[in-house]
Formats: C-alpha cells, sequence, structure tokens
C-alpha cells in the first residue's frame, strides 16, 4: 500500500489548483485517488465526500462559519488516479453559505457531487438540550469490553482502515434491520469534518445483516448533519454506530444513520440510500 493510502487525511488531500481572485469564489483542485482503499471497482464513497468537504472547507473563507450538513449523491466509482474537485458558491448569505461540489476523473467525467451548507454558530439558540433529552442513545457497553471482529474477504479493502467492534447486528446473519457497535480509525485521525462523515459511511449496510449471502451493494446518495464541534470530541475513542432501514423498495434501500459519543451525544445524523443488486450483477 502506497502513502496515501495509509491514512485517511492522506487518501482525502485536496491541493488546490485555480485560485479565485476574490474571497469565497470557485476554487479547484486536484485530489489523487489512492490504491487501498476500494470498495467494488472503484474508492469507498466515504473518501470522495471526505475529500469534496475537505476541498470546501478550505474555501470557505469565514472562520465562524462550520460545516452543518452536506447532501452528496456518488454517480460513479472513483478509480485510483488523478481527479479533479470543483467548488463553486451557490449563495453566500448574511450567515449561510451554500456551496456546490463536484469531482471528475481525469477524463472529465462525473464521479460524484452535491452541496454543503457552512454557517456560523446562532446565538441565543434554545433548542440544543431539548433535543439531545429527545435523542436517546442505544444501549451499548463500553467499546474497550467489545472485541475488534476482522473484515477479511469478501469485505471491501477499504474496512482494513476501520476498527470494527459489533455488538448487534452481525453481517450475512440473516437478522433483523438493525445494527449497533463502535467504528474508529485504526490509523490515528485527527476529528475533522470530513473524517466525522465519512465515519458514518464507513459501517456496513444494514442490508447486509438481512441477507445470508453476499449482494452487490452501492451508496448512491447521502445526506448527513454534523451537530458537534470535532474539537471537542475525544481523539483517542471511537464512535458508537447505531443503523437502521427505514423502507426498501425496488432494490433501493433507505437506511438512517447516527454516530454517537460514548456520553450519549449524536454526532452525525444521516439518511443514505443504497442499491442492492443481484449475485450475478458487476461490482459498482
Amino acid at each position: 500500500m502506497n502513502d496515501a493510502g495509509e491514512s485517511f487525511d492522506a487518501a482525502t488531500r485536496a491541493v488546490a489548483i485555480r485560485h479565485p481572485r476574490e474571497p469565497s469564489a470557485g476554487r479547484a483542485f486536484r485530489w489523487l485517488v489512492p490504491d487501498g482503499w476500494q470498495q467494488g471497482r472503484g474508492a469507498w464513497g466515504g473518501l470522495s465526500m471526505g475529500a469534496m468537504i475537505r476541498a470546501t472547507m478550505l474555501t470557505e473563507t469565514d472562520p465562524t462559519r462550520r460545516l452543518r450538513t452536506v447532501a452528496i449523491h456518488l454517480s460513479a466509482p472513483a478509480l485510483t488516479g488523478v481527479h479533479t474537485i470543483t467548488v463553486e458558491p451557490a449563495r453566500i448569505g448574511a450567515g449561510v453559505s451554500t456551496w456546490i461540489m463536484t469531482v471528475s476523473d481525469a477524463e472529465g467525467r462525473l464521479i460524484g457531487g452535491g452541496t454543503a451548507i457552512t454557517a456560523a454558530p446562532r446565538t441565543g439558540a434554545t433548542a440544543d438540550d431539548h433535543v439531545h433529552r429527545r435523542a436517546s442513545a442505544p444501549a451499548a457497553p463500553d467499546w474497550r469490553e467489545v472485541p475488534e471482529v476482522p473484515t477479511p474477504p469478501p469485505f471491501p479493502r477499504f474496512t482494513e482502515h476501520f476498527v470494527f467492534r459489533v455488538i448487534a447486528g452481525a453481517p450475512l446473519r440473516g437478522g433483523p434491520p438493525h445494527t449497533t457497535g463502535w467504528i474508529g480509525y485504526r490509523t490515528p485521525t485527527a476529528w475533522s469534518d470530513a473524517s466525522l462523515i465519512a465515519l458514518s459511511d464507513a459501517w456496513y449496510p444494514v442490508a447486509m445483516v438481512t441477507m445470508t449471502q453476499p449482494l452487490p451493494v452501492a451508496t448512491v446518495h447521502v445526506t448527513a448533519s454534523l451537530l458537534v464541534d470535532p474539537a471537542r470530541l475525544h481523539p483517542d475513542q471511537p464512535l458508537l454506530h447505531h443503523g437502521l432501514i427505514c423502507a426498501a423498495h425496488e432494490g433501493f434501500v433507505s437506511e438512517q444513520r447516527r454516530l454517537w459519543t460514548a456520553d450519549g451525544r449524536v454526532v452525525i445524523d444521516s439518511m443514505q440510500t443504497f442499491v442492492v443488486g443481484q449475485p450475478t450483477d458487476p461490482a459498482p
């Protein structure tokens, strides 16, 4: 595995290739998709999401405006090699910025894209404590009491970069449609907008919990809200993942995913749409 594939930070590094004349204008970035992070033919979708988010936060010039939410579609595999990320302002408001992100390969083919919203904190907000009292984390033992689960094939290659500690909902057991467990990066990785939202995509789809044999599964759309300041998270502790299927129709599955801190705070609230294929379908 090359150096770019050894850590999430290295694998999502976006280097500016076009600098704007004015603050908050559009920018273009070079992103090298490394070997070692594959999910099927291309890179794990969380890697594309992380690279686009990092490029967006390099484009946002107001340090008070933090990433709040993203909506991302993944339309084609990101194969190993050079890609281009563009970030364009859709609207820069008084307190909220909306950005349009795209990533394309060396031939100019669209790989994915979406929108990101950055905003300054709202002064005098009163809803926070009430919301946290309503949202309850699933019951879970201390992460140190849960053994690590190895991820050999048929798990995709990118899973080597994570530590999975499954509490409930192991894959390919034909179980009920939910899963819970602790997850973190294997290589020390600072908590950031990009690493947290990408982490919410690292756990296997709940559809795999209900299966008894592996079928092709691919993420096609993600919405995710970041609900903590990454700097306030403990750098050495994993997060608790909880996923459940909301509905399925004609091979498309809607799944709710949340990441929690050990003390019961929601870090990421996400909805994902997966497409589930047949055994004869090509890898996504």
